[in-house]
């Protein structure tokens, strides 16, 4: 897999290529991606070129541009890999499944922006994606942070399941062309942005990238900790219960990593002033405001 330029806010979603060493290689995934029907999204991303065995696909990725913005906190947000459809409107969880997420970022008091509210409250699948992009990669709203957005695995498919599927049979080509080149890339992106804080949403990227697994019914207990902190409102009894879920990135002490809730728990607490994925966006970027100042 190879690295490409980094994007800018005219261009979130760009072009790697996975480049195969042998020809029964590029022909065995060529063939999974063209004949399963749970690749058919990553399929309409793909390109093939026989003579290199390289297969290119979109991906997507929200990187702002911090020499614009040199005060403000930079934190990534870190997803397993994309949803195809996603990769196709032009903005991280876009689909008509996944969009809710942009619902429940704006309504976080630090993300709570009357312009990304109106774009998530007037979607229309043919402009808001792109629109909400740019924003997001311009760095127009009014807090001190500066959101990334990036998946670890950059190849698009509906589940990370699938993705692993992919390569079943195949441990050496993901271990290598995939899974090592894509941390690889991650380190590069934390150290090209010195990024010190994580958020990472599906805890089988936490325990990718950190030093610990993440804590049994570790959802449950967001959920509890949430529900007692709205009672007492003791930030410190909040981390207490949720030690597990502050961890140190795996190659370096001064990265922090937080456990949010999956983005399928997204909706979560209908009826509350904030759901719990909110909640628990709030209480991380909380916490790392008291870290930093």
């Amino acid at each position: 897999m190879r690295k490409t330029k980094r994007t800018t806010w005219r261009n979130v979603v760009t072009t790697k290529s996975l480049v195969l060493d042998t020809d029964d290689d590029f022909n065995d995934l060529k063939q999974r991606i063209e004949s399963d029907p749970r690749y058919a999204g990553l399929k309409k991303l793909c390109r093939y070129h026989f003579r290199e065995k390289r297969i290119d696909y979109l991906t997507e990725s929200i990187y702002p541009n911090r020499e614009n913005n040199p005060d403000r906190i930079p934190v990534l947000f870190l997803f397993s890999n994309p949803y195809p459809d996603s990769v196709s409107r032009c903005l991280f969880l876009s689909e008509p499944h996944s969009r809710g997420f942009w619902g429940r970022l704006s309504e976080s008091h630090h993300f709570n922006d009357t312009k990304l509210q109106q774009l998530v409250r007037e979607w229309d699948d043919s402009t808001t994606p792109m629109r909400i992009a740019q924003f997001m990669v311009q760095g127009k709203y009014e807090n001190p942070f500066l959101l990334y957005f990036h998946c670890l695995w950059s190849i698009p498919t509906n589940q990370v399941g699938d993705l692993k599927r992919l390569f079943k049979g195949k441990g050496e080509l993901w271990n290598e062309k995939v899974d090592k080149v894509s941390k690889e890339e991650l380190q590069s992106l934390i150290d090209d942005w010195e990024i010190k804080h994580i958020v990472v949403f599906p805890s089988v990227i936490f325990n990718e990238i950190t030093a610990q697994i993440a804590p049994k019914g570790w959802r449950g207990s967001i959920k509890d900790a949430v529900d007692t902190f709205r009672k007492d409102r003791n930030i410190t009894r909040y981390w207490e219960s949720l030690s597990g879920g502050d961890a140190q990135y795996k190659s370096s002490s001064d990265v922090h990593v937080y456990l949010a809730l999956d983005t399928r728990r997204k909706d979560w607490g209908k009826g509350m002033d904030k759901r719990y994925f909110t909640w628990a966006i709030d209480m991380i970027l909380d916490r790392i405001l008291r870290r930093v100042s």
